[in-house]
C-alpha cells in the first residue's frame, strides 16, 4: 500500500522564515544540504531507505540512502527551493513537498515511514525549524529571497541587507563600511559564490574592492552572515563574512528588465550647520538599468543565468564652500579663493580649477555576469560563472571644516575587477562527498588626474576674515589644488588564484569534514607620494631676510586681511612654508619603490560533528593557516646598524635601529581550534542552548604587508624644507609648477631616508570568539525570544611605533614625554595662536634627538590588547497572514589598540589619539557603536487577484561615533599636530597649566572660557586632574527609518508581471527635516576622530600654556551623498 503524505510549505512563509531567524548556518558556501533521520512507526530507525531530493525548478535530482541509524544526507544542493524528498522502503512511500533552504544550510527534514498524516502550522513552524535546528551553533544571520525582496535598499548592496544582523552596524553609509563587534571595517570579507569581492589589498574603507558592489543585487540568490561561524572551513577575516550566492538558470526561460531612477528633487534639503539653515541639493541624477535572463540549454541538465546592469550618478557633491556660501563654511573666502586661481593662472600659468564640480561629472558601473549550471549526473553537479565589474568614481578631495579644494585637485578612480570560478560538487557514496572549486580574480585600480601639477596648499590661520561665521574654527584652514599628493604615482594591480578542495564522510552519528585551501594574490602597487612636488604656502614673519610688499607683519597677531595678503603674496613669489619632494636615490629608480610581491596562504582544516543523542550536537576541529611570501623588500643595512645615543644633552642619536627592514611575515603558521555545541533542552515550549569558541586568523591588508617594499630608505628620498626651522630659501622664485623641474637643492638640509619595517613577531590578524546563546519559543503567537553573549579576544593585532623619535628631551607636567628642542620650551618662540615663531633664535626641532640621516622609521608591530564583549536580546515573529516583524537591542563593548585608518605607515601612526605616540595602550574602537537598537517589519497582501502588494520597515537607532579630546597645535613635538590628548586641570586657579594672555585679566578670562566647556560636558568633568583617555566621548545619537513599498501589475502577456517600487530613505527625514541627521566630528590626518577647544601655546616654567579658543570645534552633518537627508528612489521591474 502506498501512503502519501505532504508537507506543504509555501514560499512565502519559509523565505520570510529564513530572513526573520537570525541563526547562524554552517560553512562559508556556496551550497545547502537536505538531512534527517528516517524511521518506521515503531520508532526503530528505517535503514535502507531510498530518499530522493528534486530541485523543482530545475528538475535537478540527488539520491540517497539511509544508513543503520536512519539517517541520510545530500550535500551541493542549490539554496532555495523549492525541493521535494520522496522516501520510499518496501513499497511504503512517504512524501515531503515546498521544502525551501537557506544559503549553507543544512535543513532538518525527518520522518516517520507508514504513520498517519500529521497536520503543520506552516506559519508556527517554520520559524521554529529554522531556530531550534541542531547545527545552529554560532552567531549569524540568514537572508533569503523575501527579505531581499522587501527590505529597502537604494544603494542595493550588500552591505544595506547585512545590517539586518544585529550586531552589524553601518558606521559610514557614505563610504559603505560596516562594522561588526567594533571590529575595523577592514577586517571583513566578502564573498560571492566563494569568491572575494571586498578589497583584499586594504585600500577601502567600506572593505569592498569597488565603489558599487561588483554583482547586481538582481543576481543574488540568498546571504548570509557569519559573524561567529565556527566551521573550520570558515578563513580570511576576524570582523564579519557577508557570503552570497547568485542565481541559477532553471527548466522555465524566465528573465527581468528593470530600471531604478532618482534625482536630486527625490532627497532632502541639505544642513547648513555654521548658520543653522536649509539649502537645496546639488543637482543630480541617479540610474540603474538592467536585464537577467535565466533558462535551460538541456532540460534537467545544463542552464544558464546572465545578468547586465549599468549605473550611472553624479549625486556626489562636496558639503562644504567658503564664506557666505550655502554649504557649511570653512574659513576661507571667495576673494581669496579667485586671487590664488589668478595668480596661479597669470604667474604661473596654471589651470587651479574652481569649486564647481564640472559638468558630466558622474560615477559609473557596469556589471556582467553570466553563470552555467550543470547536472552531469544524479550524484555530480559542475558551476562555472564569469563577472567583469568596470567603475569610475569622481572624488573630490581635500574638503572638511578646515579644508577646501579646487577641480585640479580632484581625481576619477578607474577600477575594475573580472572573477572566474568553477565548482565541482560529487556524492560518490551515500556517505561521502567531495567539493572541489578554483577561481581567479583581476583587480586594477588606477586615478585618472585632473591635473598634472605639484600639490599646492595655501594655508590661513588665526583671525576669522570678515563675514565668517563667529561659530568657525580660528587654527589652520587649507585650500588645496594641484595634483593631490598621493595621486601622483599610483597604480594597483593583483591577481589572484583560489583553490579549495574538502571531502565529507558520514560514519553514524559522525560527520567528518576534512580538506585543504590555497591561495596566491600576486600584487603590484606604485604608490609614492609628492613625486610632482608638495609645496605650502603660509604666513611667515617678517624679518630682516623676509620682507613683504604691504610692510612688517607680525601673523601671531595680524589681521584676517594681512594673513590672507600674506599668504596669498607668498604664493605669487613663490616662497614656500613648506616643500617635499620624493626623488630616486643616486643609481636607483622610482620603479624601485613599487610594492611587488605574491603573498600566498596555505590551509588545511578537519573537522567532526557528532550528533551525540537527538538532544546534543557537538563540533570540533582544528584549522591550519601559513602564510608564505617568496619576494623581500630592498635590505637597508644603515638602519640594521645599533643605535648609538646621543651624547650631549642637545645632541642627537646616530647609527641605525637595529632592525631588518627585509623581514616578512613569511613562515608564519597559525593553529586555529574550533568547537561549538547545540543542546535541545526538553521542555513544554522549543528551547535550546547552543554557542562555541575558536580561533579565527584574518588577513592583514597587503597595503600594510607592502609598505616595507615602498620605503625601505633606499630607492628614494624626500628633499624637504620648512620655515619653521629656518630650512627653506627666502628669496623668490623657489616654486616650480613644472612636476620635471622641481628643486633638488635645500641648502642645509639632508635627504633623510623614510623607512618601513615589520617587526620579528608580527603575524596575520587573529582573535578568539567565543558566544553562549539561549532560544526560547513563547506560549504566544510563536514568538522566539532570544539572548546571546559574544565576545572577541584579540591575540594578534597591528599597531605602528615610529622608531626615529629620539630620545626624550623632556616630560611634561602630566608625566607625558616631550620630544622638542631646547627653543621650544622658551615662551617666547610661540605666538599667540600657538604657533612656533621660528628663526635663527627660536629653531625649535621635533623629535630633536632623533637620527637626522632618517626621517620617519615604522614598524608595525603585533600587540594581543583589544577586545569586544556584545549582549543581543531579541525577539521575532513567525509570519501570519502575510506579516512578520523582528526587533532587537545589542550593547558593545569594544576596543582597540590603534583603528589603522590608512593604507600608509605614516597615517596609521599619526592617525590616533595619545599621550604617548608610541604607545601600546586600547581604547575604545574608532569603529564602536554602543548601542543599537533594531526593528524590522515585513508584509504582504494581495489586493487585486494574484499580485501582491508589499511593505518593508526596517529601523536603526544607535549611538555616534567615538571621539577624542586633543590639544590643537604639536604639544609634545613628535611632529603632528592636532594627535595630543588633552589635559584636564585639576580645578579652576589649580596652576597646573597656564592660560595665555598678556594681563591677569585676560589670562583668568582665558581660563573662564576653558571651564565653561569643562564643566557643559560630562566626559571633561570627569577626566579633571588627568588626561582624557582615547575615545571617551560620543558624537550624538541617531534615527533611521527605511521604507519600502512596492506593487505587482499585470503583464503585457500571460505569466508576466509588472513591479513598481518605492524605496524611501531615511524616512524620519522627510516628516521633520531635523530628524535623521548624522552628526559626527570629523576625521582629521593626526588624530583621527578628534576635537578641541584649546591651543598649545608653548611652555612657561615647566607648565603648558593652554589657549582657549572662542568656540569649540563643532560637528559636522554628514552629507556629502546625501546620507542625512531623505531620499526617493523608484524602481519598474518588469518579470517574463
Amino acid at each position: 500500500m502506498i501512503n502519501h503524505k505532504r508537507l506543504r510549505l509555501t514560499q512565502i512563509a519559509l523565505s520570510l522564515s529564513i530572513a526573520l531567524a537570525a541563526a547562524p548556518s554552517f560553512a562559508q558556501n556556496t551550497t545547502s544540504s537536505i538531512g534527517g533521520r528516517i524511521s518506521a512507526t515503531d520508532g526503530k530507525p528505517a535503514a535502507g531507505a531510498q530518499v530522493n531530493i528534486v530541485h523543482v525548478e530545475s528538475g535537478s535530482a540527488s539520491n540517497v540512502t539511509t544508513d543503520a541509524e536512519g539517517r541520510y544526507v545530500a550535500r551541493g544542493l542549490r539554496a532555495g527551493g523549492p525541493y521535494t524528498i520522496t522516501i520510499t522502503k518496501n513499497g511504503v512511500v512517504e512524501k515531503r513537498e515546498g521544502v525551501y533552504i537557506a544559503l549553507a544550510e543544512t535543513a532538518n527534514v525527518d520522518a516517520t515511514l507508514g504513520a498517519d498524516m500529521q497536520v503543520v502550522k506552516v506559519s508556527t513552524n517554520a520559524v521554529r525549524n529554522q531556530v531550534f535546528n541542531r547545527n545552529n551553533m554560532g552567531a549569524g544571520t540568514n537572508i533569503g529571497p523575501t527579505e531581499l525582496a522587501t527590505q529597502a535598499s537604494i544603494s542595493r548592496s550588500l552591505q544595506d541587507y547585512a545590517r539586518a544582523d544585529p550586531r552589524l552596524s553601518q558606521t559610514d553609509k557614505e563610504r559603505g563600511e560596516i562594522s561588526v563587534a567594533g571590529q575595523n571595517s577592514r577586517y571583513n570579507s566578502m564573498t560571492i559564490d566563494g569568491v572575494a569581492v571586498n578589497d583584499t589589498f586594504g585600500l577601502e574603507a567600506s572593505g569592498t574592492a569597488t565603489g558599487k558592489q561588483p554583482i547586481s543585487i538582481e543576481a543574488i540568490q540568498s546571504v548570509q552572515v557569519n559573524v561567529a561561524n565556527y566551521d573550520v572551513t570558515q578563513k580570511g577575516y576576524t570582523g564579519a563574512n557577508v557570503n552570497a550566492v547568485t542565481k541559477s538558470g532553471t527548466n522555465k526561460v524566465k528573465g527581468s528588465v528593470y530600471y531604478a531612477f532618482r534625482n536630486d528633487t527625490m532627497s532632502g534639503d541639505r544642513y547648513n550647520s555654521t548658520d543653522d539653515t536649509y539649502y537645496a541639493p546639488p543637482k543630480s541624477k541617479d540610474t540603474t538599468k538592467g536585464i537577467t535572463l535565466g533558462g535551460p540549454l538541456i532540460e534537467d541538465k545544463l542552464f544558464l543565468f546572465a545578468n547586465y546592469e549599468k549605473t550611472t550618478s553624479s549625486r556626489g557633491a562636496p558639503a562644504f564652500g567658503p564664506v557666505g556660501s550655502a554649504q557649511t563654511n570653512v574659513a576661507i573666502t571667495q576673494g581669496a579663493i579667485d586671487s590664488a586661481i589668478a595668480i596661479a593662472k597669470d604667474k604661473y600659468g596654471i589651470a587651479a580649477g574652481t569649486l564647481a564640480v564640472p559638468a558630466g561629472s558622474e560615477f559609473t558601473a557596469t556589471e556582467k555576469l553570466l553563470k552555467l549550471d550543470w547536472n552531469l549526473t544524479d550524484t555530480q553537479r559542475m558551476m562555472l560563472r564569469y563577472t567583469k565589474t568596470e567603475q569610475s568614481e569622481p572624488i573630490y578631495t581635500g574638503f572638511s571644516g578646515t579644508g577646501l579644494s579646487l577641480s585640479s585637485y580632484w581625481y576619477d578612480q578607474n577600477k575594475s575587477l573580472e572573477t572566474l570560478v568553477g565548482q565541482w560538487t560529487a556524492e560518490w557514496t551515500p556517505t561521502f562527498s567531495t567539493e572541489v572549486k578554483v577561481s581567479s580574480r583581476d583587480y586594477d585600480s588606477v586615478p585618472r588626474n585632473n591635473a598634472y601639477l605639484p600639490a599646492i596648499g595655501l594655508q590661513f590661520s588665526g583671525a576669522l576674515p570678515a563675514g565668517a561665521p563667529s561659530s568657525l574654527a580660528t587654527g589652520n584652514r587649507f585650500l588645496n589644488f594641484g595634483t593631490e599628493l598621493s595621486r601622483q604615482r599610483n597604480i594597483l594591480g593583483t591577481k589572484t588564484k583560489d583553490f579549495y578542495a574538502a571531502g565529507t564522510w558520514s560514519l553514524g552519528d559522525h560527520e567528518v569534514k576534512f580538506g585543504t585551501d590555497y591561495s596566491k594574490n600576486e600584487i603590484y602597487n606604485a604608490f609614492l607620494q609628492n613625486v610632482n612636488g608638495n609645496y605650502t604656502f603660509g604666513c611667515i614673519n617678517s624679518s630682516a631676510t623676509f620682507a613683504y610688499s604691504f610692510g612688517a607683519i607680525n601673523c601671531g597677531t595680524a589681521t584676517a586681511a594681512q594673513l590672507q595678503a600674506a599668504v596669498l603674496e607668498n604664493f605669487s613669489r613663490g616662497r614656500p612654508s613648506s616643500y617635499t619632494y620624493q626623488v630616486p636615490q643616486a643609481g636607483r629608480t622610482l620603479d624601485d619603490a613599487v610594492a611587488m610581491f605574491s603573498l600566498k596562504n596555505i590551509g588545511l582544516f578537519l573537522q567532526d560533528t557528532w550528533e551525540v543523542n537527538k538532544q546534543l550536537t557537538l563540533t570540533a576541529g582544528l584549522r591550519i593557516d601559513g602564510t608564505r611570501i617568496g619576494e623581500k623588500p630592498i635590505f637597508n643595512a644603515r638602519a640594521a646598524q645599533a643605535t648609538v645615543a646621543r651624547t650631549t644633552p642637545n645632541g642627537r642619536q646616530t647609527g641605525g635601529f637595529g632592525i631588518d627592514n627585509s623581514h616578512t611575515i613569511d613562515g608564519e603558521n597559525l593553529y586555529q581550534p574550533r568547537f561549538g555545541f547545540n543542546y535541545k533542552l526538553e521542555s513544554a515550549r522549543p528551547t535550546q542552548v547552543r554557542g562555541g569558541f575558536g580561533l579565527f586568523q584574518g588577513a592583514a591588508m597587503s597595503v600594510w604587508l607592502g609598505n616595507p617594499y615602498q620605503n625601505t630608505g633606499m630607492a628614494t628620498q624626500n628633499i624637504t624644507c620648512a620655515s619653521s626651522a629656518g630650512t627653506c630659501p627666502t628669496t623668490d622664485g623657489f616654486f616650480n609648477p613644472d612636476p620635471t623641474k622641481q628643486p633638488t637643492s635645500v641648502p642645509a638640509v639632508i635627504p633623510a631616508m623614510k623607512v618601513d619595517a615589520l617587526s620579528q613577531d608580527l603575524a596575520q590578524p587573529s582573535v578568539w570568539k567565543a558566544n553562549l546563546a539561549i532560544e526560547h519559543e513563547l506560549p504566544w503567537m510563536g514568538l522566539i525570544v532570544s539572548a546571546e553573549y559574544l565576545r572577541f579576544q584579540t591575540k594578534s593585532a597591528i599597531y605602528y611605533e615610529e622608531l626615529n623619535m629620539g630620545a626624550p628631551t623632556a616630560t611634561g607636567s602630566d608625566g607625558r614625554p616631550m620630544y622638542y628642542g631646547p627653543n621650544a620650551y622658551n615662551t617666547a618662540c610661540w605666538n599667540a595662536n600657538g604657533a612656533l615663531i621660528g628663526g635663527a633664535n627660536c629653531s625649535a626641532l621635533t623629535k630633536a634627538g632623533s637620527n637626522a640621516a632618517f626621517g620617519q622609521v615604522l614598524m608595525a608591530k603585533n600587540t594581543d590588547k583589544g577586545e569586544s564583549n556584545v549582549l543581543t536580546l531579541s525577539v521575532r515573529s513567525p509570519t501570519r497572514d502575510g506579516l512578520s516583524w523582528g526587533s532587537s537591542y545589542t550593547y558593545t563593548d569594544g576596543t582597540e589598540v590603534s583603528p589603522l585608518t590608512s593604507s600608509t605607515s605614516s597615517s596609521n601612526w599619526g592617525g590616533r589619539a595619545v599621550f604617548n605616540p608610541n604607545e601600546n595602550v586600547a581604547s575604545n574602537s574608532n569603529y564602536l557603536v554602543k548601542d543599537r537598537f533594531t526593528a524590522n517589519v515585513n508584509w504582504q497582501k494581495r489586493f487585486f487577484g494574484e499580485y501582491k502588494t508589499t511593505f518593508g520597515l526596517f529601523y536603526e537607532g544607535r549611538s555616534g561615533k567615538p571621539y577624542s579630546w586633543t590639544i590643537n597645535n604639536d604639544l609634545n613635538g613628535d611632529g603632528l599636530a592636532g594627535n595630543d590628548l588633552m589635559y584636564i586641570p585639576k580645578a579652576p586657579g589649580s596652576g597646573e597649566v597656564v592660560f595665555a594672555g598678556a594681563t591677569p585679566a585676560a589670562r583668568a578670562a582665558n581660563e573662564a572660557a576653558f571651564w565653561k566647556v569643562v564643566n557643559a560636558n560630562g566626559d571633561l568633568r570627569k577626566a579633571k586632574g588627568g588626561v582624557i583617555g582615547r575615545n571617551e566621548s560620543f558624537s550624538p545619537w541617531t534615527n533611521s527609518f527605511d521604507v519600502r513599498m512596492s506593487q505587482e501589475v499585470p503583464g503585457f502577456f500571460k505569466g508576466n508581471k509588472g513591479i513598481i517600487t518605492f524605496d524611501i530613505l531615511n524616512f524620519g527625514n522627510l516628516l521633520n527635516r531635523k530628524w535623521g541627521r548624522i552628526n559626527e566630528v570629523g576625521f582629521q590626518s593626526a588624530g583621527g576622530q578628534v576635537r578641541s577647544f584649546v591651543d598649545f601655546a608653548g611652555m612657561e616654567n615647566g607648565k603648558y600654556v593652554y589657549n582657549t579658543r572662542p568656540v569649540v570645534e563643532s560637528l559636522e552633518t554628514r552629507q556629502v551623498k546625501g546620507e542625512s537627508q531623505w531620499a526617493l528612489q523608484a524602481t519598474v521591474k518588469y518579470e517574463f
